[in-house]
């Protein structure tokens, strides 16, 4: 409902519509009564709506307003034929909610959401363009831990952000149990390219646990950890990073040892075969 009625400045709107609902319906100059949305059309659309809320909701799923471009025109035209209908300069409502959303394209809301939700994914796309050109010349033919779109980026050279394609290990997302799963896997990746997935600043309103396990479980709710925890956690060091207004990005370099081991049956009593020169290496 949030992102329906409040996200990209979305509550300009609707804030507008239920302010004129309080008045009464405007006379034409023949002295009729303007009219609004007839009861059928009105009622079809909040139908739609809610249908859409409710499949939404039980299905689940990341919430991104791309699956909800086509509720959106209707609840501007309930919100402009409402302004028509009962404000006498409507024109200027509708122009005010027209400026709203176009000022949302540019700023960041004051709860998470994803950056393909305004231009901030522009910024983002700058960002994974610095981080990769830092990756090809640092790290040239590392396998390189990542989660999506990076891993796309670095095994499609199509994209444009690769020449050719790199050998990647994917995770899901950098939240701690996906840093726990990489931990527990350390030679599965040389270097590591990590990012914030979403705009994620500290919650208005918290919920409580609850709230946060079913979010977890059926819209994809999870927290990014910084680039120095990752590397901490994963026993390596930040190489490169930048920032961009509550977004960031990091290049991780590894220094492990592992001791290379001789097979059993050289090391057997009954076979005087001496391993030599058994030195640990580095990735």
């Amino acid at each position: 409902m949030l992102h329906l009625f409040g996200h990209v400045n979305m509550f300009v709107p609707v804030l507008l519509t239920l302010a004129a609902l309080m008045l009464q319906p405007l006379r034409d100059a023949d002295g009729n009564e303007r009219t609004g949305l007839s009861f059928g059309a009105r009622n079809r659309i909040f139908i739609l709506l809610l249908v859409n809320a409710l499949l939404f909701s039980v299905l689940g799923g990341a919430l991104l307003c791309r699956y909800l471009l086509p509720m959106y025109p209707l609840v501007l035209i309930v919100a402009v034929t409402t302004f028509r209908q009962r404000v006498p300069y409507w024109h200027a409502l509708a122009v005010l909610s027209g400026v709203a959303f176009v000022a949302g394209l540019f700023v960041n809301p004051p709860y998470g959401f994803a950056p393909e939700d305004n231009l901030m994914y522009a910024h983002v796309v700058r960002l994974h363009e610095a981080a990769i050109a830092q990756l090809t010349n640092l790290y040239p033919g590392a396998t390189v831990l990542s989660a999506w779109p990076v891993t796309d980026d670095l095994k499609r050279p199509e994209l444009g952000y690769v020449k050719e394609p790199w050998d990647v290990w994917a995770i899901d997302d950098f939240s701690e149990a996906q840093i726990e799963r990489a931990a527990a896997e350390p030679g599965r990746y040389s270097a590591a390219l990590v990012f914030s997935t979403k705009f994620d600043p500290p919650p208005l309103v918290v919920l409580g646990p609850r709230s946060q396990v079913l979010d977890e479980r059926y819209f994809g709710l999870h927290h990014d950890l910084p680039p120095e925890v990752i590397a901490r956690r994963l026993n390596g060091t930040v190489t490169w990073s930048a920032r961009y207004k509550g977004m960031w990005v990091g290049v991780l370099r590894f220094n492990r040892q592992f001791e290379a081991r001789a097979d059993e049956d050289l090391l057997s009593p009954t076979k005087p075969t001496a391993v030599r020169n058994v030195r640990p290496y580095r990735l």
